[in-house]
């Protein structure tokens, strides 16, 4: 049986990565001691581009929230429509 993923909903200015690790440290932080397979980041933005480049910048700010967590997981940039500075995450963990 597989898995659900965890889902994180974020929220911070296009750009600012501090606000960005510190949701992230806090959301995953009852995570710690497993590793991150895969994450799908769906980044919300008017456009594509630029919701891929949000989605982008919230994966790169995992790998320093959480870099032990984080280190091998495999990160995929999606976009979703509405206004920018927000993303939604799944995070699949391998199983123990």
């Amino acid at each position: 049986m597989a898995r659900k993923p965890v889902k994180i909903h974020l929220t911070a200015a296009v750009g600012d990565t501090t606000r960005m690790v510190k949701q992230l440290r806090t959301a995953t932080a009852q995570y710690e001691g497993r590793s991150a397979a895969f994450v799908l980041t769906f980044g919300h933005a008017p456009e594509p581009g630029d919701g891929q480049a949000y989605a982008r910048d919230v994966n790169k700010s995992l790998r320093k929230a959480q870099p032990d967590m984080f280190v091998d997981a495999t990160t995929r940039d999606f976009w979703n429509g509405g206004p920018s500075g927000s993303a939604d995450l799944e995070i699949y963990f391998y199983t123990r």
